[in-house]
């Protein structure tokens, strides 16, 4: 579950200058390892460690290839990943090149 805290902060900039405006923010929580993924994959099925870790790291490879060539993955129940990367408003289409793509960024569809 996810648990958030009120945070606040005082407005630079903008309508609200000068302002102290509150927000939610996200609580950090335990991560779970490779390890702990592992040792459950194992407790699960009938598969060795060696066998659950060559199917973890080969899986990784494939998305790290795939979102490279910009194509979404779709891992059935797990859910998909899309490489997100929109454009910065110009004033004429001569002026949209490479240097106005925001960063790329990756997202997941639970």
């Amino acid at each position: 579950m996810l648990i958030y805290k009120v945070k606040s902060e005082m407005m630079r900039i903008g309508k609200n200058k000068g302002k102290t405006m509150f927000y939610a923010a996200p609580v950090a929580q335990d991560k779970v390892t490779a390890k702990q993924v592992e040792d459950r994959i194992i407790n699960l099925t009938a598969l060795s460690r060696a066998d659950v870790r060559s199917a973890i790291t080969a899986l990784a490879e494939i998305v790290r290839e795939e979102m490279f060539a910009g194509r979404a993955i779709d891992l059935a129940d797990l859910g998909s990943f899309k490489v997100i990367s929109t454009g910065k408003r110009v004033e004429s289409r001569q002026d949209v090149t490479a240097e106005t793509l925001k960063t790329p960024r990756i997202q997941f569809f639970p």
